[in-house]
């Protein structure tokens, strides 16, 4: 990859991330409903009922329903302002992909520190053994979660019922990711198997990498029709 082609998803990205601190579309979304989501939680369940499972599995519905609400909208945006033309004239795909792979990974990590940082508060009772091996987990998890994101992204724009689509068809290819990220999460909280964390969590970038590299190439072909 040569500095050009550097410069031009830096851009893509430098673009999506101006245009979203100007209008606040995604972020707004992704926080209020970490925020509402686990309040909702919060008040429908005891603290004190909250086990390390439920409250492993409850994390990450509200990570990855939160993440389904936001992380679309670059596409979708440059599908009703007429601008894809323009950006497939002036972008190879691959500046594209990674440009709003970058701009995804951005708000998946806003949503993982938001949703970390309410389950903290909301769910004090609970100790987290190992905070950091729990934190990596989840941030881990999170780029798998953006670069899915950016391919999915990208064939829901281009549909005409955009809204649901996008969990029905990120999920099954996210399932790995949720199953190893879900137990890791609980071992990192319970303390145990510190070993089998940092495996889940070296399948998890693995599977990342994978994800990411297959996206980018077939983005291409979504890209063109």
């Amino acid at each position: 990859m040569n500095n050009f082609e550097l410069k031009s998803f830096i851009a893509i990205a430098y673009k999506d991330l101006k245009i979203e601190f100007k209008n606040r579309y995604s972020l707004t979304t992704t926080i209020l409903f970490t925020l509402v989501s686990t309040t909702i939680v919060n008040f429908s369940i005891p603290t004190s009922f909250i086990e390390t499972p439920i409250y492993a599995g409850i994390l990450w519905i509200v990570i990855f329903f939160a993440s389904t609400t936001g992380m679309t909208r670059s596409f979708i945006s440059e599908e009703e302002k007429g601008t894809v033309l323009l950006l497939r004239f002036l972008s190879n795909p691959y500046d594209v992909f990674f440009g709003k792979f970058i701009f995804n990974l951005f708000i998946s990590l806003i949503v993982n520190i938001t949703a970390i940082l309410l389950f903290l508060v909301f769910f004090d009772k609970v100790k987290i053994y190992h905070f950091l091996l729990f934190v990596l987990t989840i941030l881990n998890s999170g780029i798998s979660i953006a670069g899915c994101s950016t391919i999915i992204g990208a064939i829901v724009a281009k549909a005409n019922v955009k809204g649901a689509l996008f969990p029905i068809l990120s999920l099954p290819i996210l399932i790995p990711v949720l199953m190893v990220g879900i137990e890791a999460t609980q071992f990192s909280i319970l303390g145990k198997n510190l070993d089998l964390v940092l495996q889940n969590n070296v399948m998890i970038f693995g599977y990342t990498g994978l994800l990411i590299t297959l996206s980018s190439l077939m983005f291409e072909f979504v890209w063109k029709e």
